[in-house]
């Protein structure tokens, strides 16, 4: 009797856990995956750097990277997007003051757009501060 008792509180005990497994997804579906979308690099005083594209379908997450020689630079950061959803299109832009090494995640129009036209490009504030920068967009799908 005990035993039976046993293995009717084990199976109770993974009933749940059963569950839970078949009602998620897998592992495999809900992977995403990082991509540099565009990158530039500029140097010398007040360099500016500007880079652009389209991502792949349905991006996540999408960030604006700026980094220089020396961490700790004053920069000016602006951004674009456009993204398309079914038959719409939204728009979102911004800028701000960073001071390097930068990552920013940028807001977006839509949650899992179809694609985005994203566009960034960043400043140094401070002439002779290292005099080289590189903006990078990254994004995850």
């Amino acid at each position: 009797m005990k035993f039976v008792r046993r293995i009717a509180f084990a199976v109770i005990g993974i009933a749940p856990l059963v569950a839970l497994a078949t009602a998620m997804p897998s592992a495999h579906a809900s992977v995403l995956h990082r991509h540099v979308l565009s990158h530039c690099t500029a140097s010398g005083d007040f360099a500016t750097c500007v880079t652009g594209a389209t991502t792949g379908g349905n991006p996540t997450n999408i960030h604006v990277h700026v980094f220089t020689r020396t961490p700790g630079q004053h920069v000016f950061v602006a951004w674009d997007m456009v993204c398309a959803k079914g038959s719409g299109a939204g728009t979102r832009s911004g800028s701000f003051n960073g001071i390097t090494t930068v990552n920013r995640r940028l807001p977006q129009p839509y949650l899992y757009p179809n694609y985005c036209i994203v566009s960034a490009d960043a400043q140094l504030s401070n002439p002779g501060e290292g005099r080289w920068i590189e903006v990078q967009i990254t994004y995850w799908d």
